[in-house]
């Protein structure tokens, strides 16, 4: 199983409380179908399905759009409280600043399924080899969860099969930094994820002493780590040519 594979089925929905059944139909922030049209989505990318995938991420990308698409609040996705404050503590400093969005008027901070929605299309696309609208599919995830490192190191994947390394090392670095908002029980593992992303761009850049570095932290946090393992081992084989 490959890593992007075991983060596609580690990461998770984090589904709002609804008031009563009339909002759930409403706002479908509160409907416990689209979370399960993403799930399935995801079985469906496992099962080398990618197409049927992204006509599930459509359905519940055009039901968030007509809801909130037209709205007066910056929305954002989040997937931990972490994430959240931050969010709102961002958005509240850019009001005090005048940089806020214009025309809208506050932030609003929703669960993660349209970002998900967004994220799980753009790998699907990746399958499909359809590289260009799986970045903007990304950037729109992004859009949604600016601080989500798993979305981060998908956009720095796309980087990476572009051979943009200045544009991939800057999302991986991010994507390391933005590890600590991760859900409690994705946080260890995604900041591996960044920087295995990192170590790789490294010595595609020749840069072999980061690119060390950086896999001796993903082993010192995780000694099971096989590839961060194997990646070290690759990179001390260079080191010792020159």
């Amino acid at each position: 199983m490959t890593p992007r594979f075991r983060f596609l089925l580690g990461f998770v929905f984090l589904i709002g409380i609804f008031d009563d059944s009339k909002a759930a139909a409403a706002d479908p922030d509160k409907d416990p179908q689209l979370p399960k049209l993403i799930e399935e989505g995801r079985t469906l990318v496992t099962k080398k399905q990618p197409q049927e995938a992204i006509a599930n991420c459509d359905k519940v990308i055009a039901l968030f759009k007509s809801y909130y698409g037209n709205s007066k609040e910056k929305v954002y996705c989040a997937r931990s409280s972490a994430e959240t404050l931050g969010y709102l503590l961002q958005a509240s400093a850019d009001m005090d600043k005048g940089k806020f969005e214009k025309g809208k008027k506050n932030a609003i901070v929703l669960s993660s399924t349209w970002a998900s929605a967004y994220f799980l299309k753009g790998y699907a696309l990746q399958d499909l080899s359809r590289i260009a609208e799986a970045k903007a599919a990304l950037k729109l995830a992004l859009e949604l969860s600016p601080w989500s490192s798993l979305y981060l190191s998908e956009l720095g994947s796309v980087y990476k099969l572009e051979k943009n390394w200045r544009e991939a090392k800057k999302t991986f670095e991010m994507a390391e930094e933005q590890a600590a908002l991760s859900p409690g029980d994705l946080k260890a593992g995604e900041l591996g994820l960044a920087r295995r992303g990192l170590g790789y761009v490294l010595v595609e850049l020749g840069h072999l002493a980061e690119a060390e570095k950086k896999y001796q932290q993903c082993l010192k946090d995780d000694p099971n780590d096989t590839k961060a393992a194997a990646e070290l081992e690759y990179v001390r084989r260079l080191q010792a040519k020159r």
